[in-house]
């Protein structure tokens, strides 16, 4: 049994022994596939460890309602929800009345002050690297987390970064110079380096770039 096996069984059965009622009764019937997948190929991998994440986490909604989460990362400033969903269970076998369960069900989860994030089993099955990338993310835009390689980075480099990984365009000239308070070729100098770095990339522009982004290796997503 591997690292990752023992790590699951462990952190499984340590849930069921502390639940009751419905959320055991789901822990033991419908945590399955799905739930295990995106933990082995996505949150395990990033995280390295089951530390701050509770499976079939409840919660109750302003309606009174409670509500199941596949896998709920808590952490501060506050909790995500991360869920895997099948084609068939979430889109071709509903009918009208569950497919509006499902929305209210979304709603109340982010108006308890949640954040969320959801992802196809398909594209955890066809794309196990850009759902980690996602969830590497989602670590820098909502929990404060950087990379290694950051730690070398000057702060003019550091918020340039950041800033890359936050948006989802690539960063102008203009718009550096204003994040930075700095003029055009201070700024350039700082978007060099970083390309030095093999951090950025030219977006547009062949002999003067105007516009840069994160290189392919590292645009997450």
């Amino acid at each position: 049994m591997g690292n990752f096996e023992k790590a699951y069984t462990a952190w499984l059965e340590k849930h069921k022994a502390a639940a009751s009622g419905e959320r055991l009764r789901r822990l033991v019937k419908c945590h399955g596939f799905g739930e295990k997948f995106l933990i082995e190929q996505v949150l395990w991998p990033v995280l390295g460890t089951l530390e701050h994440l509770h499976p079939e986490y409840e919660i109750i909604g302003s309606d009174g309602n409670r509500y199941f989460i596949d896998t709920a990362l808590i952490r501060l400033p506050r909790p995500t929800g991360i869920e895997s969903d099948s084609f068939s269970s979430h889109a071709r076998d509903i009918d009208r009345d569950q497919f509006a369960r499902g929305l209210d069900r979304q709603n109340e989860i982010v108006l308890s002050d949640w954040n969320i994030l959801r992802f196809s089993v398909d594209k955890l099955k066809d794309n196990p690297i850009g759902c980690q990338n996602t969830i590497r993310r989602m670590l820098v835009c909502w929990y404060g987390d950087e990379e290694p390689y950051m730690r070398g980075l000057n702060i003019y480099q550091r918020e340039i970064v950041r800033a890359s990984i936050r948006s989802a365009t690539p960063i102008s000239i203009d718009g550096a110079c204003q994040l930075l308070g700095k003029k055009d070729r201070f700024t350039r100098t700082i978007l060099q380096s970083l390309i030095n770095m093999n951090l950025l990339e030219a977006a547009s522009g062949t002999e003067r770039i105007h516009q840069y982004q994160l290189v392919s290796s590292r645009r997450w997503g």
